[in-house]
């Protein structure tokens, strides 16, 4: 029998998986929870303000927003830079859509080959992109907890990549060995690594002092009807389906939706389910214009500062 091996032709890792994973958990930048918190209070109106001033005290995270604001991606005609003017152009969810991605690009540092790359780059996919199905989602059905859900859905890969920044080759090993060609089951994972992204995102929610409330819902996600309250139930079912969009529209390159079962949970508002799929559908080209602009540079082969 052929021995497995990933899309460039590379042998997958021979590997004796051990499901005592003694999990370490890397740092959230203090600015990074900051932002997740305000993220995560939907009963006020954006505080613009406490949000320059967060970012304004990491230099890194300004240079960045600023490199963003300028990049041709976003086609203005001065250069800006002042961060203040910088965040009150991109907006609130844009700017801490930039401050948590940041945080969650330094998971990179414990890939050690292009395909281990290749995997991060597609979870990094599926935060992103699952955040803005879900924050967009849970606008047109007139939510009231966009903010959170995008929150939550930044951060539901959180998991997964800890998964791989604790065990690089056992979770290559795992993501191109899967029968199913598509992302490893939390099913797997367990009987792996003897704990799921499910259980390590409610984990690291803890471990990184995030509201008590997001990792709650960050490990029901595949279960939502699990949780407390309806609110929660909600919040949970628009982030797995975010999630499940972005890895058909985006990772597996289909051509059409299929909702999750979770989904279910979403009929019933202003939108039938036909109504759901043609408006994710339509959004697909300008997700994937940001995902280019966002991960690898600003949509035009360049990354101008």
């Amino acid at each position: 029998m052929q021995n497995p091996t990933t899309p460039s032709g590379r042998p997958v890792p021979a590997t004796r998986f051990q499901a005592n994973l003694n999990v370490r958990f890397p740092p959230l930048p203090r600015t990074a929870t900051e932002v997740a918190r305000l993220l995560s209070d939907d009963t006020a109106e954006p505080n613009l303000e406490k949000l320059i001033e967060i970012v304004h005290a990491d230099p890194i995270v300004t240079q960045l927003v600023l490199r963003r604001i300028n990049s041709a991606y976003y086609g203005l005609r001065r250069r800006i830079t002042e961060i203040q003017k910088a965040i009150a152009l991109l907006g609130f969810l844009e700017v801490s859509n930039i401050v948590l991605t940041a945080a969650m690009l330094q998971l990179r540092e414990a890939v050690s080959n292009p395909e281990q790359e290749h995997i991060f780059e597609d979870l990094m996919r599926l935060s992103v992109g699952g955040a803005i199905y879900a924050q967009r989602l849970a606008q047109w059905l007139g939510l009231p907890f966009a903010r959170r859900v995008f929150t939550t859905g930044l951060l539901h890969t959180s998991g997964r990549l800890i998964l791989l920044y604790n065990r690089p080759d056992d979770y290559e090993a795992l993501w191109y060995t899967n029968e199913e060609g598509a992302l490893p089951s939390a099913d797997a994972e367990r009987t792996i690594f003897g704990v799921s992204y499910l259980e390590l995102n409610e984990q690291a929610a803890k471990e990184w002092n995030l509201p008590e409330e997001l990792g709650v819902v960050l490990g029901k996600l595949e279960t939502p009807k699990e949780l407390s309250t309806p609110e929660l139930k909600t919040q949970a079912a628009l982030v797995a389906t975010g999630s499940a969009v972005a890895e058909q529209l985006h990772l597996a390159h289909s051509e059409t939706v299929l909702l999750p079962e979770q989904a279910r949970l979403l009929l019933g508002y202003t939108l039938t389910e036909a109504q759901i799929v043609e408006r994710l559908q339509a959004e697909r080209d300008d997700v994937e214009r940001y995902l280019h602009m966002l991960l690898k540079g600003n949509g035009h082969g360049n990354d101008e500062a």
